[in-house]
Protein backbone atom coordinates (compact mmCIF):
# COMPACT_ATOMS: atom_id res chain seq x y z
CA UNK A 1 0.00 0.00 0.00
CA UNK A 2 1.20 3.51 -0.80
CA UNK A 3 1.42 6.09 2.02
CA UNK A 4 -1.78 7.86 0.89
CA UNK A 5 -3.72 4.60 0.94
CA UNK A 6 -2.27 3.79 4.35
CA UNK A 7 -3.49 7.12 5.69
CA UNK A 8 -6.93 6.60 4.17
CA UNK A 9 -7.41 3.09 5.57
CA UNK A 10 -5.65 3.61 8.87
CA UNK A 11 -6.93 7.08 9.79
CA UNK A 12 -6.15 7.55 13.44
CA UNK A 13 -7.47 9.81 16.21
CA UNK A 14 -5.83 13.15 16.83
CA UNK A 15 -4.35 11.82 20.09
CA UNK A 16 -1.86 9.83 18.02
CA UNK A 17 0.70 11.62 15.87
CA UNK A 18 0.19 10.89 12.16
CA UNK A 19 3.96 11.01 11.64
CA UNK A 20 4.43 8.54 14.48
CA UNK A 21 1.75 6.15 13.23
CA UNK A 22 3.04 6.24 9.63
CA UNK A 23 6.60 5.63 10.80
CA UNK A 24 5.44 2.62 12.80
CA UNK A 25 3.37 1.26 9.90
CA UNK A 26 6.30 1.48 7.49
CA UNK A 27 8.50 -0.29 10.07
CA UNK A 28 6.13 -3.26 10.30
CA UNK A 29 7.75 -6.58 9.32
CA UNK A 30 6.89 -7.47 5.72
CA UNK A 31 5.96 -10.97 6.88
CA UNK A 32 3.18 -9.47 9.00
CA UNK A 33 1.46 -7.56 6.21
CA UNK A 34 -1.60 -9.81 6.62
CA UNK A 35 -2.31 -8.08 9.97
CA UNK A 36 -3.95 -4.73 9.12
CA UNK A 37 -4.25 -1.59 11.23
CA UNK A 38 -7.82 -0.25 11.23
CA UNK A 39 -9.37 2.76 12.90
CA UNK A 40 -12.73 1.90 14.45
CA UNK A 41 -14.83 5.01 15.20
CA UNK A 42 -16.95 5.10 18.31
CA UNK A 43 -20.63 4.21 17.88
CA UNK A 44 -21.75 6.26 20.87
CA UNK A 45 -22.54 9.95 20.59
CA UNK A 46 -21.67 11.98 23.67
CA UNK A 47 -23.27 15.08 22.23
CA UNK A 48 -26.63 14.04 23.68
CA UNK A 49 -27.64 13.10 27.22
CA UNK A 50 -28.11 10.24 27.60
CA UNK A 51 -25.68 9.22 24.87
CA UNK A 52 -27.15 7.69 21.73
CA UNK A 53 -25.94 4.97 19.39
CA UNK A 54 -24.80 6.14 15.97
CA UNK A 55 -24.31 3.92 12.88
CA UNK A 56 -21.07 2.02 12.45
CA UNK A 57 -18.63 3.00 9.72
CA UNK A 58 -19.09 0.90 6.57
CA UNK A 59 -15.42 0.81 5.54
CA UNK A 60 -14.18 0.01 9.06
CA UNK A 61 -16.80 -2.74 9.43
CA UNK A 62 -15.82 -4.29 6.11
CA UNK A 63 -12.09 -4.15 6.84
CA UNK A 64 -12.49 -5.46 10.38
CA UNK A 65 -14.54 -8.49 9.36
CA UNK A 66 -12.27 -9.09 6.38
CA UNK A 67 -9.28 -9.37 8.71
CA UNK A 68 -11.14 -11.73 11.06
CA UNK A 69 -12.08 -13.90 8.08
CA UNK A 70 -8.48 -14.24 6.92
CA UNK A 71 -5.69 -13.88 9.47
CA UNK A 72 -7.97 -13.57 12.51
CA UNK A 73 -5.68 -10.82 13.86
CA UNK A 74 -5.67 -7.07 13.43
CA UNK A 75 -4.59 -3.85 15.10
CA UNK A 76 -7.28 -1.34 16.01
CA UNK A 77 -7.12 2.32 17.03
CA UNK A 78 -10.03 3.98 18.77
CA UNK A 79 -10.74 7.62 19.60
CA UNK A 80 -11.59 6.40 23.11
CA UNK A 81 -8.07 5.11 23.88
CA UNK A 82 -5.24 7.62 24.10
CA UNK A 83 -1.57 6.76 23.96
CA UNK A 84 -1.20 8.30 27.41
CA UNK A 85 -3.88 6.13 29.03
CA UNK A 86 -2.51 2.98 27.41
CA UNK A 87 1.03 3.76 28.56
CA UNK A 88 -0.09 4.62 32.09
CA UNK A 89 -2.19 1.46 32.33
CA UNK A 90 0.72 -0.73 31.22
CA UNK A 91 2.98 0.99 33.74
CA UNK A 92 0.38 0.53 36.51
CA UNK A 93 0.05 -3.15 35.65
CA UNK A 94 3.81 -3.63 35.71
CA UNK A 95 4.12 -1.87 39.07
CA UNK A 96 1.28 -3.93 40.54
CA UNK A 97 2.66 -7.27 39.33
CA UNK A 98 6.15 -6.42 40.60
CA UNK A 99 4.98 -5.19 44.00
CA UNK A 100 5.78 -7.40 46.95
CA UNK A 101 2.77 -8.92 48.64
CA UNK A 102 0.12 -7.57 46.24
CA UNK A 103 -3.01 -9.76 46.43
CA UNK A 104 -4.16 -12.03 43.62
CA UNK A 105 -0.84 -12.44 41.79
CA UNK A 106 -0.42 -15.97 40.45
CA UNK A 107 2.66 -17.71 39.04
CA UNK A 108 1.68 -19.56 35.89
CA UNK A 109 2.15 -23.34 36.30
CA UNK A 110 3.95 -23.84 32.96
CA UNK A 111 4.85 -20.49 31.38
CA UNK A 112 7.54 -18.13 32.77
CA UNK A 113 5.10 -15.40 33.76
CA UNK A 114 2.93 -14.10 36.58
CA UNK A 115 -0.55 -12.69 36.17
CA UNK A 116 -3.60 -11.31 37.92
CA UNK A 117 -7.23 -11.63 36.83
CA UNK A 118 -9.41 -8.60 37.58
CA UNK A 119 -13.09 -9.37 37.15
CA UNK A 120 -14.74 -6.06 38.05
CA UNK A 121 -14.20 -2.28 38.02
CA UNK A 122 -13.75 -2.46 41.79
CA UNK A 123 -10.93 -4.99 41.53
CA UNK A 124 -9.30 -2.85 38.85
CA UNK A 125 -9.56 0.26 41.02
CA UNK A 126 -8.06 -1.58 44.00
CA UNK A 127 -5.06 -2.49 41.83
CA UNK A 128 -4.82 1.06 40.42
CA UNK A 129 -7.31 3.85 39.59
CA UNK A 130 -5.68 4.02 36.15
CA UNK A 131 -6.55 0.36 35.53
CA UNK A 132 -10.17 1.08 36.42
CA UNK A 133 -10.19 3.95 33.90
CA UNK A 134 -8.61 1.67 31.28
CA UNK A 135 -11.16 -1.09 32.04
CA UNK A 136 -14.06 1.35 31.51
CA UNK A 137 -12.61 2.46 28.17
CA UNK A 138 -12.20 -1.16 27.04
CA UNK A 139 -15.87 -1.85 27.78
CA UNK A 140 -16.87 0.91 25.37
CA UNK A 141 -14.31 -0.10 22.71
CA UNK A 142 -15.66 -3.65 22.99
CA UNK A 143 -19.16 -2.42 22.12
CA UNK A 144 -17.85 -0.39 19.16
CA UNK A 145 -16.05 -3.42 17.74
CA UNK A 146 -19.04 -5.73 18.29
CA UNK A 147 -21.30 -3.33 16.40
CA UNK A 148 -18.80 -3.09 13.53
CA UNK A 149 -18.53 -6.89 13.40
CA UNK A 150 -22.31 -7.21 13.14
CA UNK A 151 -22.41 -4.61 10.37
CA UNK A 152 -19.53 -6.26 8.53
CA UNK A 153 -21.41 -9.58 8.67
CA UNK A 154 -24.49 -7.84 7.19
CA UNK A 155 -26.66 -8.60 10.20
CA UNK A 156 -29.97 -6.77 10.13
CA UNK A 157 -29.42 -5.40 13.64
CA UNK A 158 -25.90 -4.04 14.04
CA UNK A 159 -26.37 -4.04 17.83
CA UNK A 160 -27.05 -7.79 17.76
CA UNK A 161 -23.77 -8.81 19.45
CA UNK A 162 -23.55 -5.66 21.60
CA UNK A 163 -26.98 -6.34 23.11
CA UNK A 164 -25.82 -9.81 24.13
CA UNK A 165 -22.74 -8.41 25.91
CA UNK A 166 -24.35 -5.65 27.95
CA UNK A 167 -23.92 -7.39 31.32
CA UNK A 168 -20.19 -6.65 31.05
CA UNK A 169 -19.06 -10.22 31.61
CA UNK A 170 -15.48 -9.03 31.08
CA UNK A 171 -12.09 -9.71 32.64
CA UNK A 172 -8.83 -7.77 32.59
CA UNK A 173 -5.73 -9.94 32.82
CA UNK A 174 -2.47 -8.27 33.84
CA UNK A 175 0.50 -10.28 32.59
CA UNK A 176 4.19 -9.96 33.43
CA UNK A 177 6.69 -12.10 31.51
CA UNK A 178 10.02 -12.70 33.22
CA UNK A 179 13.37 -12.57 31.38
CA UNK A 180 14.41 -16.02 30.14
CA UNK A 181 17.54 -17.86 29.01
CA UNK A 182 18.40 -18.32 25.32
CA UNK A 183 17.45 -22.01 25.45
CA UNK A 184 13.86 -21.15 26.45
CA UNK A 185 11.00 -21.99 24.12
CA UNK A 186 7.61 -20.33 24.28
CA UNK A 187 7.10 -17.71 26.98
CA UNK A 188 3.38 -18.31 26.48
CA UNK A 189 2.26 -21.59 24.96
CA UNK A 190 0.31 -21.71 21.72
CA UNK A 191 -3.43 -21.29 22.15
CA UNK A 192 -6.50 -19.59 20.79
CA UNK A 193 -8.70 -17.44 22.98
CA UNK A 194 -12.02 -18.77 24.20
CA UNK A 195 -14.66 -16.05 24.52
CA UNK A 196 -15.96 -13.43 22.11
CA UNK A 197 -13.16 -10.91 21.55
CA UNK A 198 -9.81 -10.06 23.13
CA UNK A 199 -8.40 -6.53 23.24
CA UNK A 200 -4.67 -6.55 23.99
CA UNK A 201 -2.26 -3.77 24.88
CA UNK A 202 1.46 -4.60 24.81
CA UNK A 203 4.55 -2.66 25.81
CA UNK A 204 6.31 -3.19 22.47
CA UNK A 205 8.66 -5.97 23.60
CA UNK A 206 8.76 -8.52 20.76
CA UNK A 207 7.48 -12.06 20.96
CA UNK A 208 3.76 -12.14 20.20
CA UNK A 209 3.20 -14.31 17.13
CA UNK A 210 0.14 -15.48 15.17
CA UNK A 211 -0.04 -18.80 13.33
CA UNK A 212 -0.69 -18.24 9.63
CA UNK A 213 -0.26 -20.59 6.69
CA UNK A 214 1.98 -23.01 8.56
CA UNK A 215 4.33 -20.57 10.31
CA UNK A 216 4.44 -18.21 13.27
CA UNK A 217 4.51 -14.54 12.26
CA UNK A 218 5.26 -11.53 14.50
CA UNK A 219 2.29 -9.38 15.45
CA UNK A 220 3.39 -5.76 14.90
CA UNK A 221 3.38 -3.21 17.68
CA UNK A 222 1.92 0.24 17.02
CA UNK A 223 1.77 2.58 19.99
CA UNK A 224 -1.80 3.53 20.84
CA UNK A 225 -3.32 0.54 19.06
CA UNK A 226 -4.95 -2.63 20.40
CA UNK A 227 -4.27 -6.13 19.13
CA UNK A 228 -7.70 -7.62 18.42
CA UNK A 229 -8.56 -11.27 17.92
CA UNK A 230 -11.65 -13.36 18.54
CA UNK A 231 -12.22 -16.43 20.68
CA UNK A 232 -13.53 -19.87 19.79
CA UNK A 233 -16.99 -18.95 21.08
CA UNK A 234 -17.53 -16.21 18.47
CA UNK A 235 -15.82 -18.31 15.80
CA UNK A 236 -18.23 -21.18 16.37
CA UNK A 237 -21.14 -18.78 16.70
CA UNK A 238 -20.43 -17.56 13.15
CA UNK A 239 -19.89 -21.12 11.85
CA UNK A 240 -16.15 -20.33 11.68
CA UNK A 241 -16.69 -17.50 9.23
CA UNK A 242 -14.47 -15.61 11.65
CA UNK A 243 -11.25 -17.31 12.77
CA UNK A 244 -10.01 -17.87 16.31
CA UNK A 245 -6.32 -17.83 15.42
CA UNK A 246 -3.67 -19.70 17.36
CA UNK A 247 -1.01 -17.44 18.85
CA UNK A 248 1.89 -17.54 21.32
CA UNK A 249 4.67 -15.50 22.86
CA UNK A 250 7.87 -16.91 21.38
CA UNK A 251 11.18 -17.40 23.14
CA UNK A 252 14.65 -17.84 21.59
CA UNK A 253 14.18 -21.62 21.15
CA UNK A 254 10.65 -21.48 19.70
CA UNK A 255 10.31 -23.35 16.41
CA UNK A 256 9.16 -22.04 13.01
CA UNK A 257 9.27 -18.40 14.07
CA UNK A 258 9.30 -15.72 11.39
CA UNK A 259 10.26 -13.07 13.94
CA UNK A 260 13.75 -11.59 13.45
CA UNK A 261 16.12 -13.67 15.57
CA UNK A 262 17.77 -10.65 17.17
CA UNK A 263 14.37 -9.27 18.19
CA UNK A 264 13.44 -12.45 20.05
CA UNK A 265 16.84 -12.76 21.75
CA UNK A 266 16.75 -9.13 22.87
CA UNK A 267 13.16 -9.54 24.05
CA UNK A 268 14.08 -12.60 26.09
CA UNK A 269 16.41 -10.47 28.19
CA UNK A 270 13.65 -8.04 29.10
CA UNK A 271 10.58 -8.15 31.26
CA UNK A 272 7.40 -7.88 29.22
CA UNK A 273 3.99 -6.54 30.27
CA UNK A 274 0.63 -6.84 28.57
CA UNK A 275 -3.02 -6.14 29.34
CA UNK A 276 -5.56 -8.62 27.96
CA UNK A 277 -9.22 -7.60 28.10
CA UNK A 278 -11.45 -10.65 27.56
CA UNK A 279 -15.08 -10.01 26.57
CA UNK A 280 -17.57 -12.84 27.07
CA UNK A 281 -21.33 -12.91 26.34
CA UNK A 282 -24.08 -12.50 28.91
CA UNK A 283 -24.53 -15.70 30.91
CA UNK A 284 -28.16 -16.03 29.72
CA UNK A 285 -27.29 -15.34 26.08
CA UNK A 286 -28.71 -18.62 24.76
CA UNK A 287 -32.15 -17.66 26.14
CA UNK A 288 -32.06 -14.53 23.99
CA UNK A 289 -31.55 -16.39 20.71
CA UNK A 290 -33.72 -18.41 18.40
CA UNK A 291 -33.47 -20.29 15.14
CA UNK A 292 -30.10 -20.68 13.42
CA UNK A 293 -28.27 -18.33 15.80
CA UNK A 294 -29.40 -20.42 18.78
CA UNK A 295 -28.33 -23.65 17.07
CA UNK A 296 -24.89 -22.29 16.18
CA UNK A 297 -24.23 -21.19 19.76
CA UNK A 298 -25.51 -24.47 21.20
CA UNK A 299 -23.22 -26.42 18.85
CA UNK A 300 -20.25 -24.36 20.04
CA UNK A 301 -21.08 -24.71 23.74
CA UNK A 302 -21.57 -28.47 23.31
CA UNK A 303 -24.07 -28.71 26.15
CA UNK A 304 -22.22 -26.31 28.48
CA UNK A 305 -23.36 -22.98 29.85
CA UNK A 306 -21.34 -19.85 29.06
CA UNK A 307 -19.65 -20.07 32.47
CA UNK A 308 -18.86 -23.78 32.05
CA UNK A 309 -17.47 -23.21 28.57
CA UNK A 310 -15.18 -20.40 29.74
CA UNK A 311 -13.99 -22.56 32.64
CA UNK A 312 -13.30 -25.46 30.25
CA UNK A 313 -11.37 -23.34 27.76
CA UNK A 314 -9.46 -21.26 30.29
CA UNK A 315 -8.65 -23.92 32.84
CA UNK A 316 -10.86 -22.59 35.63
CA UNK A 317 -12.56 -19.48 36.92
CA UNK A 318 -11.27 -16.27 38.48
CA UNK A 319 -7.59 -16.48 39.42
CA UNK A 320 -7.52 -20.12 38.35
CA UNK A 321 -7.71 -19.26 34.65
CA UNK A 322 -4.24 -20.56 33.94
CA UNK A 323 -4.54 -23.32 31.37
CA UNK A 324 -6.11 -23.85 27.97
CA UNK A 325 -8.56 -26.58 27.08
CA UNK A 326 -8.33 -27.11 23.35
CA UNK A 327 -11.44 -27.69 21.30
CA UNK A 328 -11.46 -30.87 19.18
CA UNK A 329 -10.81 -28.77 16.07
CA UNK A 330 -7.78 -27.09 17.62
CA UNK A 331 -6.40 -30.34 18.96
CA UNK A 332 -6.67 -31.85 15.47
CA UNK A 333 -4.89 -28.82 13.99
CA UNK A 334 -2.07 -29.17 16.50
CA UNK A 335 -1.79 -32.92 15.88
CA UNK A 336 -1.63 -32.32 12.11
CA UNK A 337 1.04 -29.64 12.38
CA UNK A 338 3.13 -31.62 14.86
CA UNK A 339 6.51 -30.01 15.46
CA UNK A 340 5.35 -26.66 14.13
CA UNK A 341 3.57 -26.15 17.43
CA UNK A 342 6.36 -27.43 19.68
CA UNK A 343 8.43 -25.08 21.88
Amino acid sequence: LCPLELLRRFLVPSSISLLSILTQILAMPHDSSFIPLIHVPTTRSVATTPSTIIPSDDAAARDLVGALQTSGFLLVTSPLLTVELQSEALRAASNFLESSGAPGIISHPTDPKVYSMLDSPEECYNASPILKEYFDVMKNVKMDILRHIAKGLDLENESFFANLHDENNDTLRLIHYCPVAEDTGNRCKEHSDYGTITLLSTDGISGLEAFHEGSWYPVPHVEGSLVVNIGSLLSGWTRKTLHATLHRVAGPASLNSKSPRDDIINASKSKRTSLAFFADPNESVSLSLQGDQENMLKDTLNGMSITEYIQFRSGGSGVNRSGVGFTDDEKNRIDREGAKFSS
